[in-house]
């Protein structure tokens, strides 16, 4: 399949014209046109933009290899590698006094918090 075909496919999917997509990109609608009857390929910038309005990854609409769905994958991402919030002040600050902290200070302090909680 090519790139056009994937466009295609991927903007129907999400129910949106050729104008509206082209809008919401900032481009004309003869380009998103273009690119949909491969006459022209969009630039990196614009099939970035791409793949997110229209919810594919990126390397699937650039190459076709890979996943189409980019909320399937994100399901799958293992929870270690998922971005987490930034911890509150209190936590940052106790991170930082116990890295600055001896070896010993550490196991003490560690013991104490242990039989405290």
């Amino acid at each position: 399949m090519k790139i056009g075909h994937r466009i295609k496919a991927s903007r129907e999917s999400k129910g949106i014209s050729q104008g509206e997509l082209a809008r919401r990109l900032g481009v004309s609608q003869p380009s998103v046109s273009d690119w949909e009857n491969s006459k022209s390929e969009p630039s990196v910038d614009n099939l970035r933009a791409l793949a997110v309005e229209l919810d594919v990854w990126f390397e699937w609409l650039a190459t076709g290899r890979g996943s189409r769905a980019y909320t399937t994958h994100v399901q799958e991402v293992p929870q270690e590698y998922r971005v987490q919030p930034d911890p509150p002040d209190d936590e940052r600050d106790l991170r930082a006094i116990y890295r600055r902290l001896e070896p010993g200070r550490k196991a003490a302090l560690l013991d104490f918090l242990k039989r405290w909680g």
